[in-house]
């Protein structure tokens, strides 16, 4: 097989693919969001579609006092053809009205806003019963605009997660999220969903508030699984129910693991977490190690 000129020089791969570390939306160059756009649409999302509209329309129906959506707005209404008196197909002009906006916010719009949109297509994606494979291949795609850009998050599952390292992803994250689509773990999959989305407002509150949130999304889990729902304990005699019961591992390696995963939840929390008042504003890398602590601990109770 004839070699890349790249494979034989790392600094070639530098200026080819530089690393970026991990980007907020915001600090993506204007020319950074084009390129970005271009890609999408290259490779068909994005576009005038049932899809592109759907996502765009629920979003504005949803978020109607900032008037995000300016050209469905302005375009004033869905149309669809007629044919012998049955509605059939939406008329092309209000998917293109759709676009539009869709492009506006992509390109203009807070990082929130810009997510937010993505979650709705990505809902309107899910709903196409005739192809399975349809949300796969965005989230491949998504992915990999993600890590070449360096964007803070990726697809996993059915949501959006901070961006750790791949191995990290595969091994931890894509497991564990997949257990908890269980509906009996829906309070987790909340708090870990709100946990994520204050992880990527990339500021000293939102990395308090997902530490705060990370270790409830813990006791929640715990809760769950010795009580069968949220409320009441706190972790340490979860914990010691839990491993009582038979419910998560209790040899001596899992009794370090939790002992000293449990006196870091306790000093993040009291530190770095939403107390009040907090001793100091949690760090990114505060953050991510709770975030990340917590994915092991409740892939090693999945694994028991």
């Amino acid at each position: 097989m004839f070699k890349l000129w790249s494979e034989n020089n790392q600094n070639i791969k530098n200026i080819l693919r530089p690393n970026l570390g991990v980007r907020g939306w915001g600090e993506l160059s204007q020319r950074d969001k084009e390129i970005a756009w271009r890609h999408f649409v290259n490779k068909g999302w994005f576009a005038v579609d049932e899809e592109t509209h759907r996502g765009v329309y629920s979003f504005n129906e949803d978020n109607k006092a900032r008037a995000f959506c300016n050209h469905l707005l302005n375009h004033g209404g869905t149309h669809y053809m007629e044919m012998r008196g049955i509605r059939q197909y939406m008329e092309k002009c209000c998917q293109e009205a759709a676009l539009l906006d869709f492009q506006h916010i992509f390109h203009t719009e807070h990082q929130d806003v810009v997510y937010e949109l993505f979650s709705y297509y990505v809902l309107a994606l899910q709903q196409d019963t005739l192809d399975k494979e349809k949300m796969t291949r965005f989230k491949n795609l998504f992915n990999d605009i993600s890590n070449q850009f360096g964007l803070n998050i990726l697809i996993v599952k059915d949501s959006f997660i901070p961006r750790q390292g791949e191995k990290i992803i595969k091994e931890i994250y894509e497991p564990v999220l997949d257990y908890l689509l269980d509906p009996k773990w829906k309070k987790v999959n909340e708090i870990l969903s709100d946990a994520f989305s204050d992880y990527i407002k990339n500021t000293p509150q939102g990395y308090s508030g997902c530490v705060t949130k990370t270790i409830s999304a813990v006791e929640a889990y715990l809760q769950i699984l010795v009580d069968g729902e949220t409320g009441g304990k706190k972790l340490s005699s979860l914990i010691s129910e839990g491993q009582k019961s038979n419910l998560i591992p209790d040899d001596i390696f899992t009794h370090t693991i939790f002992k000293n995963i449990e006196a870091i939840f306790a000093r993040e929390r009291k530190s770095t977490g939403d107390a009040h008042p907090k001793d100091e504003y949690a760090t990114e890398k505060n953050a991510r190690t709770i975030l990340n602590l917590a994915m092991i601990f409740i892939q090693h109770c999945i694994q028991k």
